[in-house]
């Protein structure tokens, strides 16, 4: 498998975790997500990866949105978490968080 490849499937698995981490802090509209992700994670996604997580994360009651109007144009539709998704999010943070922990200690030869 080459790097890039490895690197594709990283981010395609933690998707939800960073998407869910963003909702956690602030509401978002979809492109606005790749945006964010764009810039703080050099990830370069596009809406399209973006709103099918969203409406499989709405379908789970993970998030749930609104549309507010634009001064940009059409209303947009926001998303947000919901306490279903804060529950998991948290669950996920400390899962993720074990894994990388295990990992450090590993690389340091503690095994």
């Amino acid at each position: 498998m080459s790097f890039n490849n490895w690197q594709s499937q990283m981010r395609k698995g933690l998707l939800n975790i960073i998407i869910l981490n963003v909702l956690k802090h602030k509401r978002c509209h979809g492109y606005e997500m790749v945006k964010i992700l764009d810039k703080t994670m050099n990830v370069s996604l596009s809406a399209g990866n973006i709103y099918p997580v969203l409406a499989r994360m709405k379908k789970d009651n993970l998030v749930d949105s609104e549309n507010q109007v634009s001064k940009d144009g059409p209303p947009r539709k926001y998303f947000f978490l919901t306490s279903a998704g804060e529950a998991e999010l948290e669950k996920m943070n400390q899962h993720f968080e074990n894994i990388f922990n295990n990992l450090e200690s590993i690389k340091k030869g503690v095994l």
